[in-house]
């Protein structure tokens, strides 16, 4: 393998050996991660593609045999695009893929299960190379995740450059920018930027709504060309993060679609010990429906029972509230179904509304919330 100094590419990088320092900041071991949080108008968004397994390519990680993951990417940019032919060649792979592709026509479902394969391969021979353990990824000398870090000091340089250039980061989030109130300009600046550190950006959307919460959360729309006057929403939304892609939460404030039985079914899981439903209400284990460690649920206002973790303590059986779950009562989803098809389902809807109005705070935190959904 073949491994590159970081700091000869990135003028005044240090990896202390716990750290790693550039430009004033201290970058993490994985993804680089920079948020202003708002309620923004006009948002565009870029993305790298195949950002790490780019690195690995630039920092020629694996020496001689580098050339050889080459061909893995671009087989599944080849089968991506339809270019079977390209797949099949002896260029690539030295046509070992012709056997999967045929001589002829390649069969759709065939061609992106292939395609899907591949990129199961392309992603965890990254994630060999930073794995703790050894394996024929791994070389020992890279101490600071280099694959992760190339594209997190990239990332770094380009929000610096857009800001030189007088526009607002508003998001960077490991292999994508999102910039407010773009133009062509800085958009064709972004793309070039990359292709000198060997990035291809791909512009991806321009949002004329979009809402950032906090370093991961953000709700994004855009305004749907097939709406008109009796559309439920102008906008098409794209949520990201799990409270505003809570299906009730997202259809109410979002998409204003009706929501569903579906819609009102609460997946829980727990690590240590298992669930338990309390629908007896005598608190006592013994008197317990045992519901394992995943299940769905419903709270209802009638005929329901606390969801409780349960795990053994030194030889004695403690329970928990399941997180989420505390002072609400609860059905399994089964049950609820057949509550439902027969109108007897009395959904709690005092838990789903908490879960509105947390999410309607959150916006109201960073503006306008009003302005943001008309």
């Amino acid at each position: 393998m073949v491994y590159t100094d970081l700091s000869e590419q990135f003028k005044g990088y240090n990896f202390d050996g716990r750290e790693s320092h550039y430009r004033g900041e201290v970058v993490g071991e994985g993804g680089y991660v920079y948020a202003e949080p708002g309620l923004y108008e006009n948002v565009a968004l870029l993305d790298v593609a195949s950002m790490h397994p780019t690195s690995i390519l630039n920092l020629n990680l694996f020496g001689k045999y580098t050339d050889r993951f080459r061909d893995l990417i671009d087989a599944r940019l080849a089968i991506k695009h339809g270019d079977f032919e390209k797949a099949r060649s002896d260029d690539i792979l030295g046509g070992k893929l012709r056997k999967y592709l045929g001589d002829s026509e390649v069969d759709a479902q065939d061609a992106e299960a292939l395609s899907y394969a591949l990129k199961i391969v392309i992603n965890s021979v990254y994630g060999y190379t930073s794995a703790t353990f050894e394996n024929p990824f791994r070389d020992n000398r890279n101490k600071d995740n280099i694959v992760a870090k190339r594209g997190a000091l990239f990332m770094i340089d380009l929000k610096h450059a857009v800001q030189e250039k007088g526009f607002q980061v508003v998001h960077i989030k490991t292999d994508s920018i999102k910039i407010a109130n773009p133009t062509q300009d800085i958009i064709d600046f972004v793309a070039e930027f990359g292709r000198n550190y060997g990035y291809d950006f791909e512009h991806e959307a321009t949002y004329q709504r979009f809402g950032l919460v906090n370093d991961a959360v953000y709700i994004a729309g855009y305004l749907d060309p097939d709406s008109d006057s009796s559309s439920a929403s102008p906008y098409k939304w794209t949520a990201v993060g799990k409270q505003f892609q809570h299906p009730y939460v997202f259809k109410t404030l979002f998409s204003k679609e009706s929501p569903e039985f579906n819609d009102f079914c609460e997946v829980r899981n727990v690590v240590k010990g298992t669930m338990y439903l309390d629908t007896a209400g005598t608190g006592e284990v013994s008197d317990m429906i045992h519901m394992g460690r995943t299940g769905s649920f419903v709270p209802v206002r009638h005929g329901g029972g606390d969801l409780y973790r349960v795990f053994d303590v030194d030889g004695e059986l403690k329970k928990f509230a399941v997180t989420g779950t505390k002072g609400h009562k609860w059905i399994d989803r089964e049950l609820a179904r057949k509550r439902n098809e027969v109108d007897e389902l009395l959904i709690d809807m005092e838990y789903f509304q908490k879960l509105v109005n947390e999410a309607e705070a959150a916006l109201d935190a960073h503006g306008d919330r009003e302005w943001f959904l008309s």
